[in-house]
């Protein structure tokens, strides 16, 4: 990140370039399981590119920003700090919105974004993006498409934010909902140029017991999308972190939390009648974590996931999926 303003350009400007480097072994996870969340948030095809890079501009004293270049929509859009903890897709991007196949991790499209923050404790966010990131065929490079040639993914989102993180009065609560214009098949094989849902997310702390951030937090996730053209018609997620749980532990985190994914009436008689073939109305996962900080620069987290009804496909057995996450700053 690069403040033109430091760099003896102009006030009020920012650059920020993001170059994603996935050397992820031994073949996604998610074609072990069979999960539709996808267990693990960084799961990517081994590749070396622009991951995002965009110019931010501020106004009106910072109440007000424009953005412009490759942007992931979940960077702003559908997140909660409580959910950040957990490392099953789901709490990051929900998947009533990333079935369609926006701008998010691990491919971005160009994109314009306005933020504004209307009154004290308020915030309102709007973008559009190209329809279609990247290009299927070669997920490992960027590609950027003719203006309008892949349609449009469109969203604005508005709510509540007051306090950070872990402070005894911080809450927030936001209603946002997306058009997708780029066209689609949908699980009948049916073409589709427009697409749309609806979601709400909500989270708060709930009680404090220190000076630095301990304490319990809540969050929770409710998604709709149109269920004649997709195959997850609805989505809930709910969750609680406890940080400081282990005396002197001050900084460690502890989480558990709930994601289904829910099928479609439409999807499920499709699949029935179509296909002879009877799906399960949803899949749910089950995550418990522990983030532990070992060092000021090392953290490790343990992790725990059981799936329940992988992909709804009743011939898949549950899976219980266990691991551990290191992460070091530099």
């Amino acid at each position: 990140m690069r403040s033109t303003a430091r760099a003896g350009w102009w006030q009020n400007g920012t650059f920020f370039l993001y170059l994603l480097g996935d050397v992820n072994a031994g073949g996604p996870l998610s074609d072990k399981v069979g999960d539709l969340q996808v267990t693990s948030n960084i799961e990517a095809p081994k590749a070396f590119k622009i991951y995002e890079f965009w110019y931010e501009h501020r106004f009106a004293d910072g109440r007000l920003s424009l953005l412009a270049g490759l942007h992931d929509f979940n960077s702003e859009f559908d997140v909660l700090e409580y959910a950040g903890l957990f490392l099953n897709s789901s709490f990051g991007i929900s998947p009533d919105i990333s079935q369609v196949g926006p701008s998010i991790f691990p491919t971005t499209a160009p994109a314009l974004r306005l933020k504004a923050q209307p009154g004290a404790g308020t915030y309102l966010l709007a973008a559009i993006y190209d329809g279609r990131p990247g290009d299927p065929e070669l997920p490992r490079r960027n590609h950027l498409h003719t203006p309008g040639e892949n349609g449009a993914f469109t969203a604005l989102e508005a709510g509540v934010l007051r306090g950070k993180a872990g402070s005894a009065d911080y809450v927030k609560l936001g209603i946002g909902g997306w058009v997708d214009t780029a066209g689609a098949e949908d699980f009948t094989g049916t073409r589709h140029s427009f697409n749309h849902g609806v979601y709400l997310i909500a989270e708060k702390t709930l009680f404090t017991t220190g000076e630095d951030g301990q304490g319990l937090g809540a969050f929770v996730q409710f998604g709709f999308a149109d269920p004649q053209r997709n195959e997850i018609g609805r989505y809930w997620g709910a969750g609680l972190n406890y940080t400081g749980l282990i005396p002197g532990r001050d900084h460690d985190v502890a989480g558990i939390a709930v994601a289904s994914a829910r099928n479609g009436d439409h999807f499920l008689h499709f699949m029935q009648t179509a296909q002879a073939s009877a799906f399960e109305r949803a899949e749910t996962v089950i995550e418990a974590t522990y983030l532990a900080e070992l060092r000021p620069w090392l953290n490790v987290q343990p992790d725990v996931q059981y799936v329940i009804h992988p992909g709804t496909d009743p011939a898949l057995d549950d899976a219980l999926v266990a691991g551990a996450r290191v992460q070091v700053t530099f």
